[in-house]
């Protein structure tokens, strides 16, 4: 996957901004940072400031868990079971 241009980060960055009561709802809801993150196309660690800026409050990793189920398996997660 080719590197982005500044211009389309930064365009992510805004769409990201735009969407953001529909980003702290799911967020709040239980979506994962990295799944939304993952979505709009901008990193994780810039995900996680905004909330900050935003003040909104942060889940540790467990606590995303206890929101989705122990054993519930995420869209981009691999079937584990061997082969055969």
């Amino acid at each position: 996957m080719p590197r982005r241009t500044k211009e389309e980060v930064q365009a992510a960055k805004e769409r990201f901004i735009e969407a953001r009561a529909d980003v702290v709802a799911r967020y709040n809801d239980g979506e994962s940072a990295a799944a939304l993150a993952a979505e709009f196309g901008v990193h994780a660690t810039w995900f996680a400031e905004r909330l900050d800026e935003w003040e909104v409050p942060r889940r540790d990793p467990s606590a995303a868990s206890v929101v989705r189920g122990p054993l519930a398996k995420l869209p981009f997660e691999r079937d584990t079971q061997p082969y055969g």
